[in-house]
């Protein structure tokens, strides 16, 4: 559970960005709501283990009218580190629950993060610092190294484990290196 709070700290930070003055503002975000909703569930999933399940029904009053309002759908069982930025959640963000992700993620919005119907290999990773664009697609199971950028509406199916690249396209294909 602690880890979950120091990860929100990490995510409130990125939303304040330069102007602190701003947290009067995010407090009502739909991101701030989708983000602090994950980090509650995640949180509360590691503490109680498998008996969350049930004991999530008890909560699902509370958590569908904000995961309503948000937009914003991220299974408490994906583990994402701090740092998780959602710019324009409006549009809808969704993240399996087998996602590994590191920091500081940027979700543009209308973003899909997802296994594939046949994903019989479990391994689903995300490296650090990595973003996607409006409507970009990840369909896993994949590895994704770190500093990925994923171009707008771009759809990933394969690994991409070379860092600082962009990847562009349906399917999407590296654009280039930018060392």
């Amino acid at each position: 559970m602690s880890h979950q709070c120091t990860y929100f700290k990490a995510d409130v930070k990125r939303m304040l960005g330069k102007h602190k003055i701003r947290i009067l503002h995010i407090w009502l975000s739909r991101s701030f709501i989708g983000v602090f909703l994950y980090r509650m569930e995640r949180g509360l999933y590691l503490a109680l283990g498998k008996s969350y399940r049930i004991v999530r029904i008890l909560f699902l009053p509370f958590i569908l009218p904000m995961q309503s309002y948000s937009n914003i759908d991220i299974h408490y069982k994906a583990a994402i580190k701090g740092g998780l930025l959602i710019l324009h959640p409006s549009v809808g963000c969704v993240i399996s629950g087998a996602a590994d992700i590191g920091k500081n993620l940027t979700l543009v919005g209308g973003n899909v993060i997802g296994l594939k119907e046949d994903a019989s290999n479990n391994k689903f990773r995300i490296g650090d610092n990595c973003s996607l664009g409006a409507n970009a697609t990840i369909l896993g199971p994949i590895e994704l190294g770190d500093y990925i950028k994923i171009g707008a509406s771009a759809c990933v199916i394969h690994d991409f484990l070379e860092n600082n690249s962009t990847l562009i396209g349906v399917p999407a294909k590296q654009l280039n290196n930018n060392k």
